[in-house]
């Protein structure tokens, strides 16, 4: 707090040569002080401080009635006046949120606190302390004038120099020390917000022989859960995924339809398999983040030594939005380019607003090789402490609403909705995220999006292949019932045909709801954190229709068409359709109360998926001429479709809404984890992530 130092010196100075009844010395020298102090910070950065303003103030009315006027008022009652001064002074700046220690802070640090509700906090309570001893201060001077009159020069120096000044010093170590005492309280709770549990991972020592002993049990084989299953295999545990489904992934598989041709076709009447049209379909996902440099899945490929597993290609993206069309180029400077041409009203803030989205982008994958090859806050106080000058912008925006960034930033609506595009990735609801939701989307933008060849199930075929490569197991189509939990401890899986595995770690990847409300008995979750689970509401659901074309349409692998997504993941890679033919989905995002209308058991159920299938169809032919007379396969799929297959609730493809508190890696029940759209949220890289972090929680090596 040296700037608060310089700001008290016209105060020290008068207070030094009062005492002793030096009048004119302490008044002048206080005043000059002042006055220098004012000039010298608006011509050095047209600013100003309130004390030093309410300083200059005084001494210029100390002058006048004392030197000018002859009046004694101040010199008999200025040991009151002064600190009264001081006090309404810093008390007047609090009530204005313009505390007068924030604005001497603000001198010392980075432009990235300034903003931060726990440095005003910090400031607001400096401020308070320095209205306290102000306050003290005039006791002393009203103690001195009314109470202690004509007792001796000690005794007044003793109540108007000498202890004011020792309460100045006292409230300039205070402001010193405090924000460091308040700052490390602040990240040590941040960090203890990652681990609230602080129960200790379980140790492993020697390969469990039998065959239902494990070191780690994975329930559910999403790619959370198989990204630390790789991960942990490779590291030399022995680990047991079990997956309820035939195929491993979640929603990250691929299914074949094998399709006769019409009699009518040039294959026509066939009954071999030579002979029948081969559609691949993607359940959900069809295109990748996280595969730049720094990305997250990149990162774990590397871990893995599986860089060159799969053979990835650069996907496209299209929009169709009101009366938009763009197609988006790879490289993002042109994007930039071409966006700002479409709106040039906001051209200039459009490469604004991207300039600042790339920084915080980057500065949030900067640290990975501190936090374990994926991106986190750091788990140590020095480096939270200094994470915000290494990392402004990040720390700026991370926890924002991504909505206010675009207000920030935009006016034109149309732009702000185009932007908005890509939120279809995580949620339905863009109000509900996060710049630090947002940001890794945007890599698609700068690192580009990427479809691994042969489709999305070659992914999570790569990490199975890992953990069988290194002595694990991923049992198929063997849905877990229950996980044992005893004296507080998870120490294994009972499956449904009642077979149990036990493990020292069980990790569950399965869904949030379902693993604590019905994989395990009740009275193993404590009822705070049981509540907490019921609270959560899912995200959202979505409709889903598959297509085999025997055309190819002439639009991007990923085209957006208002609030439809139509992916055509054979124009990218032909491999997944006959030639001349393509494998298109259509899917639209729903709320999750839509889910209780898709009741598979309820009357006309069939007639409804089917006529939603052809109003979704319909829509799609405005950018696909004659659509309908080009379709030679197709299925329907509903919420429960999905609630079916990958066992969510109220078929949720993100796992929890976005908006709500994440789950941590660790649980309230012993050697129970969680990896997966719970915990870092929705999205193929996202989980990826909380799969890297669960694996270093279990066991770093």
């Amino acid at each position: 707090m040296f700037q608060v130092f310089i700001g008290f010196i016209p105060w020290i100075l008068y207070w030094s040569f009062s005492g002793p009844g030096l009048w004119t010395v302490a008044i002048l020298g206080g005043l000059v002080a002042a006055a220098g102090l004012v000039s010298w910070r608006w011509l050095k950065r047209r600013d100003v401080k309130t004390m030093e303003v309410v300083t200059l103030g005084y001494f210029i009315v100390h002058a006048v009635l004392t030197l000018a006027l002859g009046s004694p008022f101040l010199k008999t009652y200025g040991a009151i006046a002064n600190s009264l001064v001081l006090a309404l002074m810093a008390f007047g700046t609090l009530a204005m949120k313009n505390p007068f220690t924030y604005q001497y802070a603000k001198e010392d640090w980075d432009k990235s606190y300034w903003t931060d509700p726990a440095f005003i906090r910090i400031n607001e309570i400096i401020t308070g302390v320095w209205g306290g001893i102000f306050l003290f201060n005039t006791l002393l001077g009203a103690l001195a004038v009314f109470v202690f009159p004509g007792r001796g020069l000690f005794v007044t120096l003793l109540l108007t120099v000498i202890i004011p000044n020792v309460g100045v010093v006292a409230g300039i170590i205070f402001s010193s020390r405090f924000p460091g005492y308040a700052a490390r309280k602040g990240v040590q709770a941040r960090i203890d917000a990652w681990d609230p549990y602080k129960w200790v991972a379980p140790k492993f020592n020697g390969r469990p022989a039998a065959e239902t002993e494990h070191d780690v049990i994975v329930v559910g084989s999403g790619i959370g859960g198989l990204s630390a299953a790789a991960l942990l295999a490779k590291r030399g545990l022995k680990v047991a995924v079990f997956e309820q489904h035939y195929l491993p992934g979640g929603y990250c598989t691929s299914w074949e339809r094998r399709v006769i041709p019409p009699s009518n076709s040039p294959q026509g009447g066939g009954r071999t398999n030579q002979e029948r049209w081969n559609y691949i379909f993607d359940a959900g996902v069809h295109d990748f983040s996280g595969l730049g440099e720094r990305g997250g899945i990149r990162s774990l490929l590397k871990m893995l030594d599986i860089e060159n597993a799969i053979e990835w290609k650069l996907n496209q993206q299209e929009y169709f939005i009101g009366e938009t069309h763009f197609k988006v180029p790879h490289d993002a400077n042109e994007f930039i380019r071409q966006l700002g041409e479409r709106f040039p009203s906001e051209a200039e803030n459009i490469r604004k607003f991207f300039d600042e989205i790339l920084h915080v982008y980057r500065e949030m994958f900067a640290d990975m090789e501190k936090t374990g090859g994926a991106p986190r806050t750091p788990d140590n106080v020095e480096d939270l402490l200094t994470y915000p000058q290494r990392n402004p912008h990040a720390y700026k925006w991370m926890d924002k609403p991504f909505v206010s960034m675009l207000d920030e930033f935009f006016k034109d609506q149309r732009v702000k909705n185009f932007l908005c595009a890509l939120t279809g990735y995580l949620s339905d609801d863009p109000a509900s995220l996060t710049v630090g939701n947002m940001a890794p989307i945007f890599g698609y933008h700068f690192d580009g999006g990427y479809y691994p060849v042969g489709g999305s199930q070659a992914f999570p075929n790569a990490l199975v292949d890992v953990i069988e490569k290194h002595g694990g197991k991923v049992y198929l189509r063997t849905p877990v019932q229950r996980i044992i939990v005893e004296n507080g401890h998870a120490v294994g899986v009972e499956l449904k045909d009642g077979q149990t595995h036990r493990a020292k770690a069980i990790l569950s990847n399965a869904d949030t709801h379902k693993t604590f409300l019905e994989l395990m008995d009740r009275k193993h979750v404590p009822a705070d954190f049981a509540a907490e689970i019921e609270s959560l509401k899912p995200s959202a659901t979505a409709f889903i229709v598959f297509l085999g074309l025997d055309i190819t349409p002439n639009l991007a692998p990923i085209t957006m068409l208002d609030d439809i997504g139509i992916m055509i993941p054979s124009n990218i890679d032909p491999t997944l359709a006959p030639l001349g033919h393509a494998s298109v989905t259509l899917l639209k995002l729903l709320p999750e109360s839509d889910f209780a209308n898709w009741d598979r058991k309820s009357a006309g159920y069939k007639e409804r998926k089917q006529k939603y299938a052809d109003e979704m169809i319909a829509s799609a032919a405005e950018i696909i001429p004659g659509l309908q007379q080009h379709i030679t396969y197709r299925q329907e799929g509903t919420p429960a479709t999905f609630a079916r297959y990958a066992n969510t609730t109220n078929g949720s493809i993100y796992g929890p809404a976005a908006g709500q508190k994440r789950l941590t890696i660790k649980t309230p029940v012993k050697n129970l984890y969680v990896a997966g759209s719970g915990t870092m949220g929705g999205g193929v890289e996202a989980v990826v992530i909380a799969g890297i972090h669960a694996a270093n929680e279990i066991y770093k090596n």
